[in-house]
C-alpha cells in the first residue's frame, strides 16, 4: 500500500469515533430550541460609539450585524446589544532620539445584552483587541495607518463579541434541559 492510502485508512476509525463523542456544532440546528443562529439574529444592535469613535462604532455595529444575521436573516428582536468602545495609543517603538516609529492601538468592548422586553441584563462581558501601527514622517500615512489599525480591531471585537454571545447561547441552552 501507499503511505498516503495507510494515513488515510488509518484516519477511518477516528472519523466514526467523532460523532460518539459528544461534539456538536455550536450553530447547528437543535431540535425542540431555536438555533444559536437564529437568537444571534433576534439580536438589535443599538448604535456604538459617538464623537471621534462614531465611525469605528459604525463599522462595528455592521460587522455585528453581518455576522448576526448570517445564514438565517433578521429575525423580530429579542434581546438589545448595547456596547461601549473606548481605544487608547500607546508609543511601542521610540527611537534614541525620542521619535516613535511604532504605535500600538489597544481597543475595547464592555457590552451588554438585555431582554428586548423586560429590560434585564442577560449577558456582560468585556472584550479586547490590540493592533501596532507604524508611525512615519508622513503625517497622511501615518493617520492612515492608525484608521486601518482601527478598523481591523472593530472588526476583531465583532467576532469576539459574536463568540461570546454564541458561548452564552449555548451554555443557557444546556442549562435548559437539553
Amino acid at each position: 500500500m501507499v503511505p498516503s492510502r495507510r494515513r488515510f485508512l488509518a484516519l477511518i476509525p477516528a472519523a466514526v469515533l467523532i460523532p460518539a463523542c459528544g461534539f456538536e456544532p455550536l450553530l447547528a440546528e437543535r431540535e425542540g430550541s431555536p438555533s444559536i443562529q437564529a437568537m444571534l439574529a433576534a439580536i438589535q444592535v443599538n448604535s456604538i460609539g459617538d464623537g471621534r469613535d462614531r465611525r469605528l462604532g459604525q463599522i462595528m455595529r455592521n460587522e455585528l450585524i453581518d455576522r448576526f444575521s448570517r445564514g438565517s436573516g433578521l429575525q423580530p428582536p429579542r434581546f438589545v446589544l448595547d456596547v461601549t468602545l473606548t481605544r487608547s495609543f500607546t508609543p511601542l517603538i521610540i527611537e534614541t532620539s525620542n521619535t516613535v516609529t511604532r504605535s500600538n492601538l489597544v481597543m475595547t468592548a464592555a457590552f451588554t445584552l438585555r431582554d428586548l422586553e423586560s429590560g434585564e441584563a442577560l449577558y456582560q462581558s468585556t472584550a479586547r483587541s490590540t493592533g501596532s501601527h507604524d508611525v512615519v514622517v508622513s503625517e497622511y500615512s501615518s493617520q492612515v495607518a492608525r484608521q486601518d489599525t482601527a478598523r481591523k480591531a472593530a472588526r476583531d471585537l465583532a467576532n469576539t463579541i459574536t463568540y461570546l454571545l454564541s458561548f452564552h447561547f449555548d451554555r443557557e441552552y444546556d442549562a435548559a434541559g437539553s
